[in-house]
């Protein structure tokens, strides 16, 4: 009888630990983020801080947080994120307004900003070129929802914008998760 209730229980813990193994190598599949063209920006510029907006500068601040997933929803750790877009008057400086990122291991960044102006004939957005051994390079342009010169046909690419209040001034709050394709 020992034995097997022994076998038994050897089993059932067998079992669980399939189980277990089955949900940890799952894939929530998700879809890469779209692709757009680069625009004719050098991402070469960008700097390794994450904060760009210093007190004292112009416009409003923007916190931005996003992740890198791979299309199983796994964070991508690792990532070199390179970002850049306009001032808040809309115009591109080659020194400004870029950075050099990479992800962590959860596949998070963060960075603090300006929020960009009206560039004209496109509504306000973020460049973003991602690469990562394991996948394929994403470039593409992040928008924000409720532009009135934002695309119908790019609502995947656009972010929610949440107003808050920092240090008695405005300030924007946008968050993003991007996808990457496999190599």
């Amino acid at each position: 009888m020992a034995s097997r209730a022994r076998n038994t229980v050897i089993f059932w813990c067998a079992a669980l630990l399939c189980s277990v193994q089955g949900v940890a190598g799952a894939c929530d599949r998700r879809e890469p983020t779209r692709e757009t063209n680069p625009g004719p920006h050098d991402y070469s510029l960008g700097t390794a801080d994450h904060k760009l907006w210093h007190e004292g500068d112009g416009g409003e601040p923007l916190f931005f947080r996003a992740r890198v997933l791979d299309t199983c929803g796994r964070p991508v750790a690792g990532a070199r994120v390179q970002i850049l877009h306009a001032n808040q008057h809309g115009d591109h400086e080659a020194d400004r307004w870029r950075a050099d990122l990479e992800s962590d291991h959860s596949g998070a960044f963060t960075m603090l900003t300006v929020f960009p102006g009206d560039t004209g004939g496109i509504a306000r957005h973020i460049h973003f070129m991602i690469t990562h051994s394991a996948h394929r390079q994403l470039v593409t342009r992040l928008f924000f929802k409720n532009d009135p010169g934002l695309d119908h046909g790019i609502e995947a690419l656009a972010m929610v914008l949440e107003e808050i209040e920092r240090d008695n001034r405005k300030a924007w709050l946008a968050s993003y998760e991007f996808v990457l394709t496999p190599k």
